[in-house]
């Protein structure tokens, strides 16, 4: 139902006119009652004169307590600027229009956009009719389309910078595992520093992974993981970074703690999530425990999900002594977008993506939190029963090449030189090229001695596509093993799988690249 109100902008009525406008709200109540706008009648004083069905379903306050009370009492303040500029405008011009932030009689915040329209009588006696719809879940809509466009741009920015990080880490990360095989007879102290290069080439890794797995958003590469690990290196970083107020220990029930099918870097996301909830929840300290334990869950076991079967689980546990959590919220706290924090300090993502990823592992989510006592979560993903994989050192003998030609392209010198130092290092031998063009005339001189072709997608002056294609042109049974920093790259190289017969998304190991030149030459 639409009410047209042009008639009342600064339309000047007698005195009894004002009177008669009240009294038709009131006889009319009935279908203003109908209407899901909150439609209110006061007078330029303040004072309530009508208050719809809608009015008292939006604010909370019924219709017999609203009358007669000032609006400031129960919506606007006096000194609002927001107030005092639309009272100003509709005094002025006779009407305004706009968007307000009012609190409700429960105390809830809501947003309506409100149209105020001055009714004036002859003697200067005059009212204002105000017309509220409430667009809450729009802003709430607008704000997340928002936050998401912003994450889309962080997205696309972070791909960008990880390619960079790859290709700088790339060399490094060889060199940290080549330099053990050229030195021999070390004294202690070397072997400690290149033992420290190696964990932080790792640590840089994983980070630009997870970089990574933010940029794209999707599944990982799920590896045979000992959890032991990563749970004691995420106690390591949250006793480096939290306040020493809150006192951070780690607690494994299990002497020999079950192996998991996992993605290492996302589980390392979702404890430092649930670690950070903890943190926050602990303003004045406390205590952060982490523990981890094996379990046999039964099919009847009561929390486990309908799409969840019992059977053998690693339980991992994040508690805290912190502030808890309402229980009213506990519902809710995995709802994108849905926070309890001040704002600017949290994303409502953390817990969503917690849930997310351990749905992912197939395996669940459990909660519980006493107000002023403290929160525990704890995450049951299903257990495994193969065995992490060896070293690298006892399996490197096994893959070692027998003289095959490898034709490296790549634009980054250290790259090209470290990745032919590397496989001459394990019986293979190497020609390099810097660009496209380069490559092809390489090919097209010793194509009946390379095996296969080390490509880097990225490069500047070249279509990789086109690349492959001129590769393909000189010897059809040319084999390629595609190698990037932005993992998107593996789709292109799944859709040339006749040229292109694997992906290497930089930066990787050793082991990587001779364990994936064996899959291909074999």
């Amino acid at each position: 139902m639409e009410i047209s109100l042009s008639v009342v902008k600064e339309v000047s009525v007698v005195p009894h006119q004002i009177e008669e406008l009240h009294t038709l709200c009131c006889e009319q109540s009935i279908l203003l009652d109908l209407v899901t706008d909150a439609i209110l009648l006061w007078s330029v004083e303040g004072e309530i004169k009508y208050w719809n069905r809608s009015a008292h379903r939006m604010y909370g306050w019924q219709s017999e307590v609203a009358i007669g009370k000032k609006v400031t009492d129960l919506l606007y303040h006096l000194e609002d600027p927001h107030y005092q500029a639309a009272i100003a405008q509709t005094l002025d011009r006779g009407e305004w229009s706009g968007e307000l932030g009012l609190l409700t009689r429960e105390g809830k915040s809501i947003t309506v956009t409100s149209h105020w329209y001055l009714v004036a009588a002859t003697t200067g006696t005059r009212s204002i009719l105000t017309i509220d719809a409430d667009i809450t879940p729009y802003k709430l809509l607008e704000r997340q389309f928002l936050h998401a466009q912003r994450l889309e741009n962080l997205g696309t920015l972070a791909s960008g910078i990880a390619h960079d990080l790859n290709n700088i880490l790339t060399p490094i990360v060889a060199i940290t595992e080549l330099l053990p095989l050229r030195l021999k007879n070390l004294d202690e102290r070397t072997e400690r520093l290149l033992a420290t290069l190696a964990e932080n080439s790792q640590r840089g890794r994983e980070l630009v992974a997870q970089i990574l797995t933010f940029a794209r958003g999707g599944a990982g590469e799920h590896t045979i993981l000992q959890p032991r690990h990563l749970l004691a290196e995420v106690l390591q970083i949250a006793r480096q970074t939290f306040p020493r107020s809150i006192e951070v220990s780690l607690q494994i029930e299990s002497s020999d703690l079950w192996t998991l099918s996992a993605d290492a870097t996302q589980l390392h996301q979702v404890l430092i999530n649930l670690c950070v909830n903890a943190r926050d929840a602990m303003p004045e300290g406390g205590e952060l425990t982490i523990m981890a334990e094996n379990i046999i869950l039964s099919d009847t076991y009561p929390k486990l999900p309908p799409n969840a079967r019992g059977g053998a689980y690693v339980a991992i546990t994040v508690a805290d002594t912190g502030v808890g959590i309402q229980p009213e919220l506990l519902e809710r706290i995995f709802e994108p977008f849905f926070t309890t924090k001040a704002i600017g300090k949290g994303t409502g993502l953390g817990l969503s993506t917690v849930r997310t990823i351990v749905n992912n592992h197939h395996g669940f989510v459990d909660v519980f939190s006493q107000v002023d006592k403290g929160t525990q979560f704890r995450f049951y993903l299903p257990a495994t029963t193969q065995m992490e994989p060896e070293s690298v050192h006892s399996i490197l003998p096994t893959l070692t090449g027998k003289g095959e030609l490898i034709l490296i392209v790549d634009d980054e010198p250290s790259i090209r030189e470290i990745l032919g130092t590397t496989l001459e290092s394990y019986h293979y031998r190497s020609i390099t090229a810097s660009n496209s063009q380069q490559a092809i005339e390489l090919y097209a001189q010793h194509h009946h001695e390379i095996h296969t072709i080390l490509l880097d997608y990225m490069m500047p002056g070249g279509d990789p596509i086109d690349t492959i294609s001129q590769f393909h042109s000189i010897d059809p049974h040319v084999r390629a093993i595609l190698m990037s920093g932005l993992s998107a790259h593996e789709i292109a190289a799944q859709n040339h799988g006749k040229t292109i017969k694997a992906f290497l998304p930089k930066p990787f190991s050793t082991q990587d690249l001779l364990h994936t030149l064996k899959t291909v030459l074999t």
